[in-house]
């Protein structure tokens, strides 16, 4: 063997002895992950936990103290959350309280599942006999608009366009009919759907509104135009929806939160 080789392979060996183990490595990215987790960079120390799994599958014992640390994160994120979405929840539940007075709360425990938020100037029976919309908010935090036509005939109702300020939107659900006195059909829009026709209409408050109805022919149209308490009320429903869906994820959050302390405080115990 030549000097050079020698000299080149004494060098290996030297080389290879100053690197540190997959332990002493593995521990040194605990070490970091730790110092990350005090400052409040949660985030930072997970990427670096993350990592040594990844790099170093052998070290059991390393990688064990990675995912207790990561545990401990999960810990304080919940703990964090739970915090953050109390001073979400409050003045979200006091605005929906506020705006509650001004509904009313319907339920047939025989037959429906869910109970409804009906704005007082939008119940069924002050709005019998005529063609009108009405909005509602169910316990599911659903928000449901019914397109109810009266007349003589039966139109087959598929279609509502709305109209105001030269603007133009088109909305389509089911439909139900039945006679009594007349001949009753309810087209139904829900979740998106409904959300999107009220939120033409709040768009449009201080404008004319014009609602056609459009049947299964073309003669079978008819149109009428919303008056202020109407607006105004299916606004408030606007409001209402949106506010339920909040409140409901904050909820979300909440139970999650929550279930994740408690696993961790019983794998602790």
């Amino acid at each position: 063997m030549t000097k050079k080789l020698l000299y080149t392979f004494f060098l290996g060996l030297i080389f290879t002895a100053c690197q540190p183990s997959p332990e002493e490595s593995a521990n040194q990215l605990l070490s970091q992950a730790q110092n990350l987790v005090d400052n409040g960079s949660w985030r930072q120390a997970m990427i670096i936990l993350d990592s040594i799994h990844t790099t170093y599958p052998r070290q059991v014992e390393q990688r064990r103290l990675a995912k207790a640390i990561a545990d401990s994160i999960t810990y304080l994120e919940a703990q964090s959350t739970l915090a953050y979405t109390d001073t979400l929840l409050t003045p979200l539940l006091k605005q929906a309280d506020q705006l509650l007075k001004q509904f009313r709360y319907e339920k047939n425990n025989k037959y429906e599942q869910y109970g409804r938020y009906v704005h007082k100037l939008l119940t069924t029976n002050s709005n019998s006999s005529r063609n009108f919309l009405q909005a509602y908010v169910r316990d599911d935090r659903e928000t449901i608009v019914k397109s109810y036509y009266f007349g003589n005939k039966a139109v087959y109702q598929k279609t509502l366009v709305l109209q105001a300020d030269g603007e133009e939107q088109q909305f389509s659900g089911s439909n139900h009919s039945f006679q009594v006195e007349g001949h009753h059909e309810i087209m139904t829009l829900e979740n998106e759907q409904a959300l999107a026709l009220l939120n033409f209409i709040s768009a449009h408050m201080q404008a004319k509104i014009r609602v056609e109805g459009k049947g299964e022919k073309h003669y079978n149209n008819w149109v009428y135009y919303l008056n202020d308490k109407e607006k105004e009320a299916l606004s408030q429903t606007y409001q209402l929806g949106w506010l339920m869906k909040d409140i409901q994820r904050v909820e979300q959050m909440q139970q999650v939160a929550s279930k994740q302390i408690m696993h961790y405080e019983q794998k602790k115990k």
